[in-house]
């Protein structure tokens, strides 16, 4: 196996490495080259080639919560057309609109598929094929820790239509600022209308731990659920974007149902994780949050509602299992995948610096 980020080990006179932001979890990997983006309007560009990445791994992750997709873009843009004269290589993870980039001659991007910098962050629970069960006993699971908007509104709906009875349902109401129990004070900014109700679960008798790092590091009793509704960091930003809160769904052999940003099931689709359409995900992935005249949790709801009347949970159960299987051998051998692509980026690299005939770093692609 590869070192992650290999393309790291590519040190030219005329190449520079620019990395940005600092990691939200676990040691970055890289000193940035500054902590945030906007500062790189008043970078100083001495090289003629600038490789731009994000200061993550697979082990430490960096939040979006200051990035929108325009907005970066926008500032990108900006850049290259004050710096025509030089050129910029961009490995992105989503947080870029590749096609406005590519506009520009003086720039390339790479859209990294092979790349979950949250798998560091999955439950400790075991990893053998052996723990998916054929069959189940729920339709699906929904955990949800922080409170936020999005994740108040599914927790109504799954009251409001008594799936909770069948299901297994958690919702701490966690402060957003701080990692305890929803304490009285706190009770008016939770928006929901069973807020008096949290913190609530229904298949263990304590609870997922309180605190971040225990509720991450736990494996839960969720293998008997066929669906897991993730209600996924951040999904206001637009941006795809994986947590563990997703890569934990194909651990337990669930189907996957990302309520993310736009594109969310589309990525993970991209990352070999297979997507079924038991319900027409792709007919609400690329719709942004509640918009006046639609709801992508709207659509959502109404298909899952459907699947639960229209079909018997362990016929699809039986017909998912094999995928279940497959989809937990590639997290598995996820770094793997990851080695490849680098090898065809540093290739990329190299070959567009003029190095690719460079005996020093032939292995890096090899």
């Amino acid at each position: 196996m590869k070192q992650i980020n290999s393309f790291r080990s590519i040190v030219l006179d005329e190449l520079e490495h620019i990395v940005f932001n600092t990691t939200a979890h676990n040691k970055a990997p890289f000193s940035p080259t500054f902590c945030e983006l906007d500062e790189l309007k008043n970078y100083k560009f001495t090289k003629k080639y600038n490789l731009i990445y994000q200061n993550e791994s697979m082990e430490s992750a960096c939040d979006i919560n200051q990035w929108l997709k325009k907005q970066s873009t926008d500032l990108l843009e900006h850049i290259l057309s004050m710096h025509k004269d030089k050129f910029f290589m961009l490995i992105d993870h989503g947080i870029f609109d590749h096609h406005a980039l590519r506009q520009h001659e003086n720039c390339q991007v790479w859209p990294r598929k092979y790349f979950a910098p949250f798998l560091g962050w999955t439950h400790h629970g075991s990893r053998d094929t052996s723990v998916i069960e054929r069959e189940r006993k729920h339709w699906f699971c929904s955990v949800m820790a922080r409170n936020d908007a999005s994740r108040g509104l599914m927790f109504d709906w799954i009251i409001d239509q008594g799936l909770d009875k069948d299901n297994k349902i958690s919702y701490l109401g966690v402060s957003g600022e701080e990692e305890r129990f929803l304490k009285t004070r706190y009770s008016e900014q939770i928006i929901s209308k069973y807020r008096d109700r949290l913190p609530f679960n229904n298949f263990e008798v304590d609870g997922p731990p309180d605190d971040n790092v225990g509720r991450i590091q736990k494996a839960m009793p969720l293998y008997d659920c066929l669906f897991n509704v993730v209600m996924e960091t951040f999904l206001n930003k637009q941006t795809a974007y994986h947590t563990e809160k997703s890569l934990n769904a194909v651990l337990y052999g669930h189907v996957p149902i990302v309520m993310g940003g736009i594109g969310s099931m589309k990525k993970m689709q991209d990352m070999g994780i297979i997507i079924p359409d038991y319900i027409q995900w792709s007919i609400w992935d690329d719709i942004p949050d509640r918009q006046v005249s639609y709801c992508k949790f709207h659509i959502m709801q109404r298909q899952i509602t459907n699947l639960f009347v229209k079909h018997n949970l362990n016929d699809i159960a039986e017909d998912w299992y094999p995928y279940a299987v497959r989809n937990l051998n590639k997290l598995k051998n996820l770094y793997k995948e990851c080695a490849e692509e680098e090898r065809e980026i540093c290739r990329w690299i190299l070959t567009a610096t003029h190095n690719l005939s460079n005996r020093n770093y032939q292995y890096l692609y090899a």
